[in-house]
């Protein structure tokens, strides 16, 4: 019944919000799958959710009821019924071993169904007790002992390491800058890093081709000169470094060796701009563990907002929503409005209130990290960080035309950033 009530909701809402908001999954729908799965896939195919009457087609015998109970209280029989499924089984097997030692049996039980809460996500309770779970923050610790720090995928930069523990799992990272900055170079570069790591990878260029991005892959992967492969010139190195075409040619057949390192375009969507939704679908398929989106103002909002601030927020809430449900972060790409252009910060990045159209984008966010060059200095400032301190700066040598990202120097930069004008 519970199941007939969340789709019908759904139906007359004309909405996937009950279905996005809680992180319920198709397979939590055990007698009414195919209707469930129908409706996500209508709504992935024309970004609406199907009428009833295409509905009534499809399925004659659904039963139609009226819904007056509350999402919560729907959402909560839907995963008791889930879980009672898995449950019963493990009571069973625990049968077994009662009979012949019931302190080993009851130790079983526990460790089941602490595993069975966590693939579930559900809590008993509305709160969680910290010094009955304080195990948890030991074992904890002990991660973040043995991985020195680094939680989530290394960013490629030591410095930014520390400050913010990798991209985590739960991460929606903005990249903040004024036009022509470089954002989609330093999007590209931590992609690079996280894909020579061992990550797969999945970029979304809304306005580069594959052939063009590759191109930048190759100059921060290999550092051949990026004017010399778009110019197609015979020497690609730098200075007193004789890279030229053969070298180029034997690094793309070694490269052709690897793979994981995808990109899509709105010619990958019938030539639209993906809503998030689609985005997701790909993501999901190529089983990348990253995302990287270039950028947000690319992308096509499947709610519909009535303007750019409405859209934007609605973008960047369903992105924090996709790495909620996936434990995978994403990085995407926001332009600075023209406010920051005529209102300059004192160290030289934006603030998070320019963020172009929406402050909802920068709240959607675990992390915001503004940028900004000068005379072939990239300045980093941590402008939101969820997890730790905020407006730390990190000071970069950005020579972008052979793929050079590297620390300016250690210790204190801010003498520096002074005689580079930041």
């Amino acid at each position: 019944m519970f199941e007939e009530m969340i789709i019908c909701k759904i139906l007359k809402e004309k909405s996937l919000k009950i279905i996005s908001n809680n992180g319920l999954s198709p397979d939590m729908f055990l007698t009414h799958g195919d209707e469930i799965n129908f409706i996500i896939d209508h709504f992935h195919r024309y970004d609406i959710v199907p009428d009833v009457h295409t509905f009534k087609e499809k399925f004659r015998d659904f039963d139609f009821v009226d819904v007056t109970e509350s999402d919560e209280y729907l959402v909560y029989r839907l995963r008791e019924a889930f879980m009672y499924r898995d449950v019963v089984p493990i009571l069973t097997d625990i049968q077994d071993v009662v009979r012949t030692d019931s302190i080993k049996a009851v130790q079983l039980l526990k460790e089941k169904i602490d595993s069975l809460l966590r693939s579930h996500s559900v809590r008993v309770g509305n709160w969680t007790d910290i010094i009955r779970h304080a195990d948890d923050r030991l074992e904890d610790y002990l991660k973040r002992v043995d991985a020195r720090g680094i939680l989530g995928i290394s960013t490629g930069v030591e410095m930014l390491d520390n400050l913010l523990h990798g991209w985590l799992g739960e991460d929606l990272i903005i990249l903040l800058a004024r036009t022509n900055k470089g954002k989609t170079w330093l999007l590209l570069f931590f992609l690079v890093v996280a894909w020579k790591l061992g990550h797969k990878v999945l970029l979304y260029s809304g306005e580069m081709s594959p052939g063009l991005v590759g191109f930048r892959v190759d100059t921060l992967n290999g550092h051949f000169s990026n004017s010399g492969l778009m110019s197609g010139s015979v020497r690609l190195g730098k200075g007193e470094d004789d890279l030229d075409s053969n070298d180029y040619r034997e690094y793309i057949n070694r490269l052709k060796q690897k793979e994981g390192f995808y990109v899509v375009t709105p010619d990958d969507f019938g030539g639209n701009k993906p809503t998030v939704s689609q985005l997701c679908d790909t993501w999901d398929l190529c089983g990348a563990d990253i995302l990287g989106v270039d950028q947000i103002s690319l992308m096509r909002d499947q709610r519909r907002g009535e303007n750019k601030t409405m859209m934007y927020a609605n973008i960047s809430e369903d992105l924090f929503l996709a790495t909620q449900s996936r434990q995978k972060p994403i990085i995407a790409l926001a332009q600075a409005g023209r406010e920051s252009e005529r209102i300059k910060s004192e160290d030289g990045t934006p603030e998070l209130h320019h963020i172009e159209y929406a402050d909802a984008v920068g709240q959607n966010a675990t992390r915001v990290i503004a940028m900004n060059t000068v005379d072939g200095v990239l300045k980093l400032t941590i402008r939101k960080n969820r997890y730790g301190t905020i407006g730390n700066n990190v000071l970069l040598m950005w020579d972008i035309n052979y793929g050079i990202v590297k620390p300016l120097l250690d210790g204190d930069t801010s003498e520096i950033a002074d005689e580079y004008g930041f």
